[in-house]
């Protein structure tokens, strides 16, 4: 059975719109700076998107507060970025659904041929084998 195109092209849309109203939850998002849920974090804000960090652990993450679940996000998300190990991102992707939120990115490594195929059946639209810091470069 053939996947559903890896490169959705209205979510790349909503990554060319580069500014604060785009509103990017990176979930998975951390305080080492060595990880790329932080990397991602610091990039994203720096080419001025509005990222909401989500991590259940954390209060801020890279100076931005840090919410505990998508759920608890407050305003509009236009991009879910996954930075999480696949049996976790599974769980991302039923909240994501529940939510009605539109598109979610999946970064390498937080994906299986599990969380895929979960990913096929869900509402929203789903980008991988993608990075979002490289995508955001080109407009």
């Amino acid at each position: 059975m053939a996947r559903p195109d890896p490169h959705p092209p209205e979510v790349f849309e909503q990554l060319r719109r580069r500014g604060p109203e785009t509103r990017i939850a990176v979930v998975g998002a951390s305080n080492d700076p060595a990880k790329y849920g932080n990397v991602i974090v610091r990039n994203l804000a720096a080419k001025g998107y509005t990222v909401l960090p989500v991590n259940p652990r954390e209060k801020a993450i890279a100076g931005l507060p840090a919410y505990a679940s998508l759920a608890a996000v407050p305003g509009p998300v236009h991009i879910v970025n996954v930075v999480t190990p696949p049996a976790v991102t599974k769980g991302v992707l039923e909240e994501a659904a529940r939510l009605g939120l539109p598109a979610v990115w999946l970064q390498d490594g937080s994906y299986d041929d599990a969380v895929l195929a979960a990913a096929e059946k869900a509402p929203f639209r789903t980008v991988r084998e993608a990075c979002i810091m490289v995508a955001s470069n080109f407009g």
